[in-house]
């Protein structure tokens, strides 16, 4: 009985270390396909947008509509400004099938601070969800932690 115990103790062990070594890879694989998408969004490189997002691509900012397609018109909308500048992530967090981006962007109204979760199915990015602060003066601020 002490045998089996210890046997699958050892066994549960193996298991759950090779789980998470192989979950390892996975997160690292996720992580690169956001980069990917921003990569391949802000160079306007559609047919990536086409490889990469799943045609039934849920979006859950309320002012964006769902689907690849889109992606796709928003990239035809900005391609006649040039391209687009690629964010310079602070951090990038990767959980089982969701990728978590945290970083700044200037927009026409000023800095903002952006948080945007990606989640994953079978290698594409199937769902996304951004919310994003405007960074007040450097004066204005409570604290000098820094949003980002």
């Amino acid at each position: 009985m002490k045998a089996s115990l210890v046997l699958g103790t050892l066994l549960l062990a193996t298991i759950v270390g090779s789980a998470n070594a192989a979950d390892s890879g996975d997160l690292e694989r996720n992580k690169a396909l956001v980069k990917q998408f921003f990569a391949a969004v802000e160079g306007r490189d559609k047919a990536t947008v086409e490889k990469i997002v799943r045609e039934d691509y849920i979006q859950h900012m309320p002012m964006i509509p769902s689907g690849r397609a889109a992606i796709l018109h928003y990239i035809d909308m900005v391609a006649p400004k040039g391209l687009g500048k690629m964010p310079q992530f602070a951090r990038v967090i990767a959980e089982a099938d969701l990728v978590m981006v945290h970083f700044r962007r200037e927009d026409p109204n000023g800095p903002v601070a952006t948080m945007e979760i990606f989640r994953i199915q079978g290698g594409q990015i199937a769902e996304h969800w951004a919310v994003t602060e405007p960074i007040p003066p450097a004066d204005k601020t409570r604290n000098k932690n820094g949003a980002v």
